[in-house]
């Protein structure tokens, strides 16, 4: 099922950067709380049997209370599938787009949350077999999830947006990371201009948003068992302890951690 991934993670104080994702992400608190804040909403204060609704490429973060420890389940599923199965029941997300179109939001509702928490429990389970996670990720994404979503769109600003998909692909292909110059020039604007560009539309200012891009490579690859010590300088880090530290940053784990829980639960 190469188009959901899904973790758990139990007493955690791990900070995150703020960051986002290619995909629809849905997090539930199992225990603790939380502060959860983007740049298109209000920071909002999430406990147990909170749900959290992230359309895809929307700048957050979530982060325990000062001191505190929490317990939760995050689930990320591939826009593109989520799409074909939204059109089945007639249900359109617009989660393609590339740059941010839906405002995220909190549901407090424990039907929900139980739903949630028992579909996560069979995507766990190594004695369940695919095609019946693949039944109960459907159903619970079709009949708990789906009924509850009042999606909001966001404002579409015209400050240079026609250059922004523009910009967003030439840091995707570049191998290291561009100066404020660099982008600039490509568009023949101010460095002012490309940071506004960006923080307006994508919440991530150019810096930012190249590194999310890099950690989201690399865990592409990490996936594929490639080798952790040459992929810091694939990406354009200055050095491995570098990738590592944003890795972690954005992910929780390390590279190593990641590749190897990948590794353990596709074996299973």
């Amino acid at each position: 099922m190469p188009y959901v991934e899904t973790r758990r993670a139990c007493q955690s104080r791990i900070c995150y950067k703020a960051h986002s994702h290619a995909t629809l992400s849905i997090g539930a608190v199992d225990a603790g709380q939380s502060n959860f804040y983007s740049a298109f909403t209000d920071e909002v204060t999430i406990q147990q049997e909170s749900l959290v609704v992230i359309p895809a490429h929307i700048e957050h973060s979530c982060n325990p209370a000062e001191h505190q420890y929490w317990s939760y389940q995050m689930l990320h599923v591939d826009a593109t599938w989520l799409e074909h199965l939204s059109s089945e029941v007639h249900f359109l997300l617009l989660e393609k787009m590339p740059i941010p179109q839906l405002k995220p939001f909190v549901l407090h509702d424990s039907v929900a949350y139980q739903a949630f928490c028992q579909m996560n429990r069979a995507l766990f389970d190594p004695d369940v077999l695919i095609t019946e996670k693949e039944q109960v990720l459907i159903e619970c994404l079709t009949q708990l999830l789906f009924p509850y979503i009042d999606w909001q769109q966001l404002p579409k600003h015209a400050y240079f947006y026609q250059h922004l998909q523009r910009l967003m692909t030439f840091c995707q292909q570049a191998q290291g990371f561009l100066s404020l110059q660099q982008l600039a020039e490509k568009i023949g604007v101010s460095r002012y201009v490309v940071i506004r560009l960006f923080k307006t539309n994508l919440g991530l200012t150019p810096h930012l948003f190249q590194l999310n891009l890099k950690i989201h490579q690399a865990r592409q690859v990490l996936k594929t068992g490639a080798k952790i010590s040459t992929l810091a300088t694939d990406l354009g880090f200055s050095d491995q302890s570098h990738f590592h530290k944003v890795f972690k940053a954005h992910t929780g784990v390390t590279p190593k951690q990641y590749q190897q829980d990948f590794s353990r639960t596709f074996l299973q």
